[in-house]
């Protein structure tokens, strides 16, 4: 969709598909941050900021489809109170995010930030054709906040226990209540 340093642009509104916001770190790794589905928006700093650059880079993940619009046509269409607004719920929603993704990195052991992981992807992917999550270990260990390492440990045993099926670039949930209990949210 477009890469970190990249011109603002527009802000999205996706509609159809999901896709991977990442972010590179000063050491030059890609850590996947958050995958949004239809009905969230990216590229917020658009409104705020036209003339700047893009914060973080928006992967698409399969088919993706986005209504998009820039600041100027916004503030045309709805005016700037309007747009103060839902720049303001929209920041608050992903002030509330972030904060809930840092409490749970710091606080939150390893096999349960996984297992939480998952469960929201597998929620998430759930009316896709067999409700796998395409995304590969490395990216679920990236998410969660570990090594791959680490991740393939704890991705193996939820495969040995039937929690899970797991394929080249695919995770499927197999056992959901399993998955919950492991993610302390049950």
């Amino acid at each position: 969709m477009f890469h970190e340093g990249d011109p603002s642009g527009a802000v999205h509104l996706l509609e159809v598909g999901h896709v991977a916001v990442k972010l590179t770190t000063p050491l030059g790794e890609v850590a996947i941050v958050d995958v949004l589905q239809p009905g969230d928006t990216f590229g917020e700093q658009a409104l705020l900021n036209p003339a700047g650059e893009r914060s973080a880079t928006v992967v698409a993940i399969g088919v993706v489809e986005t209504m998009s619009i820039d600041a100027a046509t916004f503030t045309t269409l709805f005016g700037d109170e309007v747009l103060h607004r839902f720049l303001l719920e929209l920041l608050g929603r992903r002030l509330g995010a972030t904060n809930r993704q840092l409490l749970e990195a710091r606080y939150v052991a390893a096999e349960q930030r996984l297992a939480r992981c998952l469960g929201r992807l597998a929620d998430q992917f759930a009316d896709t054709a067999d409700g796998s999550i395409p995304l590969t270990q490395a990216d679920i260990a990236s998410m969660t906040g570990v090594t791959r390492s680490t991740a393939n440990r704890l991705l193996r045993i939820l495969e040995r226990n039937g929690t899970i099926d797991i394929a080249r670039a695919r995770i499927r949930v197999d056992d959901r209540s399993a998955l919950d209990r492991r993610s302390g949210v049950v």
